[in-house]
């Protein structure tokens, strides 16, 4: 029992300064009426020691059917009995109605935390309802034609629309197709550049012996090849170097040109695929048998 009784005391002694730490609450609101949900701006002022903490408290069961949204701001002032807080706070009302709530705030000092004790505050909620109207959900109208809707034959007139598009589309097309193929046409458009003579392909050749054999080789077996076919009347640049070896006597190539430009091919089939590099007279020997079968001059 004693030790109770001195807990009771001990309790007791701690709770006083902490029941002074609000002095003088006031608060207010800034309209009595509002909608539901319509934000009002509550304001509260108290006197609380320079170290106390004041809060508001939104999770409060004193707020009743008023939901805090936000602190708006806080302020305080130095006073005579410590500091001087004045704190606004936006509500809204969520019942229709004659409204009563009670902010919250809570005062924190070194001996415990306690709410402050606030006055009560009213706001009249309009209800949305008219006073003879039923507290239940009404059925829906029936639904009722209206004017402008969907015409039946839209949609085969846009079938038929689209239609018509790709016939006139494709008409378009044949008759842009025809004036194309009967326009003036100038005499140097029509005629084709003809392709380098043989002569000139082994002066290309000739250039590029010492720098690119491949390219130079190339270019040797192209016109031999070229001059062998119009030649002889086969398909000489068709043809592999073992076919075209074949092809050579039955097409009627004389013997003796016939054993050149077989040596020759195989010389420019090794050079141009399978690496090998002549010296650099070898390869002015190679472009003179060249030309003495094509017919030109070494």
């Amino acid at each position: 029992m004693r030790r109770l009784a001195f807990l009771c005391v001990l309790a007791a002694v701690l709770a006083v300064p902490a029941l002074a730490a609000a002095q003088d609450p006031e608060a207010t609101v800034s309209r009595s009426f509002a909608a539901i949900g319509e934000p009002v701006v509550v304001t509260i002022k108290l006197d609380a020691p320079a170290d106390a903490v004041v809060e508001v408290d939104p999770a409060a069961g004193s707020w009743g059917d008023v939901r805090v949204v936000r602190v708006l701001s806080q302020s305080a002032t130095v006073v005579e009995a410590g500091l001087h807080h004045e704190i606004e706070v936006l509500v809204a009302p969520f019942a229709p109605g004659t409204v009563t709530f009670r902010p919250a705030v809570v005062v924190t000092t070194d001996a415990g935390s306690l709410p402050a004790t606030l006055p009560t505050l009213t706001v009249e909620v309009p209800s949305t309802l008219s006073p003879d109207e039923p507290l239940a959900l009404s059925p829906l109208p029936p639904p009722v034609p209206i004017d402008g809707a969907q015409s039946v034959w839209l949609w085969p007139a846009i079938a038929l629309g689209g239609f018509v598009a790709v016939v006139i589309a494709a008409i378009a097309a044949v008759l842009a197709r025809r004036w194309w193929r009967r326009r003036p046409v100038d005499a140097e458009e029509v005629a084709p550049e003809p392709p380098p003579g043989a002569d000139e392909v082994l002066a290309d050749a000739e250039a590029l012996l010492e720098t690119d054999a491949a390219g130079a080789y190339r270019a040797i077996s192209s016109a031999v090849r070229r001059v062998l076919g119009e030649r002889y009347e086969f398909p000489a640049r068709s043809l592999t170097a073992a076919e075209l070896e074949a092809r050579m006597s039955g097409a009627g190539v004389d013997g003796w040109e016939e054993r050149m430009a077989r040596e020759l091919l195989r010389e420019c089939d090794a050079v141009v695929y399978a690496g090998y590099r002549p010296a650099v007279e070898r390869r002015v020997a190679d472009l003179r048998i060249a030309r003495e079968i094509i017919g030109g001059t070494g």
